[in-house]
């Protein structure tokens, strides 16, 4: 990674903002062994870099990402072990991430690059965007966690003709269906992904973390559980000073300056 020809992973921290961007246009950002290991060490580098409060995933170039690389789908199977291997550490890493986490995507996100897009809590689409879970066109199955969570995203019937049918989804379709969360021209994509990220960073990490959890554990959870959980998570917000500061901007009329 000293060399900045082979760097196809971006990362910078700027106002509390995580921004990983995968960086090999050239060839629609699909991953090979160089990416896979690069994503999973931007992504791992998380949870030792202080002041992150939002993670913003986007991709340079026309498409977000083409799914795997095509030498490594038809080359030496240990290699694609590892590929996979890592891009399912990733996943799981996302999943399991309490920072909110947005997605920018242009273009086609296929098999694997859908599986990054589906791991994010807003994902902001341009209006050439194509969604596609791909493998089963070729031959494969789903990977990168695609087929646990397309159906809680969009629902088994939706996943069902996506996943067996290798119907892709362009923007307004996506949009439709709950897939993405704002659709907006190519041109403005990346600011309407930061602008998202911006909002999300100036709220109460606190109340935003305990919320993601909350949701996250209702797909599991009966009522009753989920009461409990929400009571406790009530309480700690209520006894923290983010909530101390949101009663005195409201009752100043202005904004608040959380934590």
């Amino acid at each position: 990674m000293t060399d900045l020809a082979e760097q196809l992973v971006n990362t910078t921290l700027q106002q509390g903002i995580y921004h990983i961007e995968l960086n090999r246009p050239a060839a629609g950002n699909a991953a090979n062994l160089a990416m896979a290991e690069q994503l999973l060490a931007a992504v791992q580098a998380l949870s030792t870099t202080a002041g992150v409060r939002v993670v913003l995933v986007s991709a340079a170039g026309r498409a977000f990402m083409a799914g795997g690389d095509l030498k490594v789908l038809q080359g030496d199977p240990a290699v694609l072990k590892q590929v996979l291997g890592m891009v399912n550490q990733t996943i799981l890493l996302l999943s399991e991430c309490e920072l909110p986490i947005v997605c920018a995507v242009q273009g086609l996100a296929a098999g694997g690059g859908l599986g990054l897009a589906l791991a994010a809590d807003f994902l902001i689409a341009a209006e050439d965007v194509r969604l596609s879970v791909g493998a089963p066109a070729i031959g494969l199955s789903p990977d990168a966690g695609v087929s646990w969570q397309l159906a809680r995203w969009v629902g088994m019937r939706k996943a069902m003709d996506m996943a067996l049918l290798c119907t892709s989804l362009d923007g307004q379709a996506a949009l439709a269906c709950g897939l993405v969360s704002q659709l907006v021209p190519k041109a403005q994509l990346m600011e309407a992904a930061w602008q998202c990220a911006m909002q999300l960073a100036a709220g109460s990490q606190q109340a935003l973390r305990h919320t993601k959890r909350l949701l996250r554990a209702s797909l599991q959870s009966d009522l009753p559980s989920q009461l409990q959980l929400e009571e406790a998570a009530f309480a700690d917000c209520a006894a923290g000073p983010d909530f101390a500061e949101g009663l005195a901007a409201l009752m100043d009329k202005r904004k608040p300056q959380f934590v």
